[in-house]
C-alpha cells in the first residue's frame, strides 16, 4: 500500500506518493484546479495513509477531505504546532504561523542540530531562524516576485500588460520588463542579503519553495524542494523518503 502526501501552497499543490520510504510517484497541479476529478486523475488508486497540509483557501483543504471520504481514508491534517520533539515555535499565538513553514523547520531541524536559517520561496519568501537548542528565534516574510508584480498591476493606474515574461535580471527596456525585472531583483537582493548575514552570523542555510533553487546555487547553500513534505512525513508518523 502506498502512502501519500499532500502540501497545498497559495499557488499549487504537490504530492508525493511512497512506499516503506521509497519514492514511488508525485506531481503537482494548480491550487485553482483542486477538484475532487482532478485529484482522482493523479493521486494513485490505492492508499494506506494520506496526510495533508494547506496554507489555501479552506475549500481547497474541503475538496481533499472530500477525497479522504470517498475512499474512506482518516486524512491527517497538519497544523503549526507550539512544539514538535526539540524545536520549538517562537510564535506568540503558534496557530497563525504558517503550517508550510513549521513543516519545513521541522524537517530541517530533524537533519541538522546547528543553528539554521530556513527560507521558504514560494509566492511570499519566509525565512526562519532557530537556534542549536530549537528554539524559534523569529521571522521575516517579504512578497516574492509575483506579489510585487501584482501590487504594481492593482495600484499603478499606467502600468497595463499580460503574460510579459523576462528571464535575465537586465534593466528592461519597456515597462512590463522593467516591472519584472525589478521585483525580481528586489526579491532577490532582499533574500540574499538576509541569508548572507545569516551565514556571517554562524546560521547553516536550507532553502525550500518554488523559487529556491537558484538563490541556493548562487549561495552555495543546500536546496531541498521536498522540505515542506519531509516535515509534514515526520509529524504525521510516516517514514520519510
Amino acid at each position: 500500500m502506498t502512502d501519500v502526501l499532500i502540501d497545498i501552497g497559495n499557488t499549487r499543490l504537490k504530492w508525493r506518493a511512497q512506499q516503506q520510504g521509497a519514492l514511488v510517484g508525485g506531481g503537482t497541479m494548480a491550487t485553482g484546479d483542486i477538484t475532487l476529478a482532478a485529484l482522482n486523475a493523479q493521486l494513485p488508486a490505492q492508499i494506506s495513509q494520506l496526510a495533508w497540509a494547506s496554507v489555501a483557501a479552506p475549500e481547497c483543504g474541503t475538496v481533499v477531505e472530500s477525497w479522504a471520504n470517498t475512499r474512506n481514508l482518516q486524512a491527517y491534517k497538519a497544523e503549526s504546532q507550539a512544539q514538535w520533539q526539540d524545536l520549538t515555535n517562537g510564535y506568540e499565538q503558534p496557530q497563525q504561523m504558517g503550517v508550510d513553514r513549521w513543516l519545513a523547520m521541522v524537517a530541517a531541524r530533524a537533519q541538522s542540530k546547528a543553528p539554521l536559517c530556513v527560507a521558504d520561496c514560494g509566492s511570499a519568501i519566509t525565512v526562519d531562524y532557530i537556534d542549536a537548542s530549537g528554539q524559534h528565534e523569529g521571522s521575516y516574510i517579504i512578497p516574492g516576485q509575483r506579489l510585487m508584480v501584482q501590487a504594481l498591476l492593482r495600484d499603478t493606474a499606467q502600468i497595463q500588460f499580460s503574460g510579459a515574461s523576462v528571464e535575465a535580471a537586465v534593466p528592461g527596456k519597456n515597462t512590463a520588463h522593467a516591472v519584472l525585472a525589478g521585483c525580481g531583483q528586489m526579491a532577490s537582493y532582499g533574500l540574499c542579503g538576509l541569508l548572507l548575514e545569516a551565514q556571517q552570523a554562524g546560521y547553516v542555510i536550507m532553502l525550500t519553495g518554488g523559487d529556491g533553487e537558484a538563490p541556493a546555487q548562487a549561495l552555495g547553500v543546500t536546496y531541498s524542494g521536498d522540505l515542506v513534505l519531509d516535515g509534514l512525513a515526520l509529524v504525521a508518523g510516516i517514514t520519510k523518503v
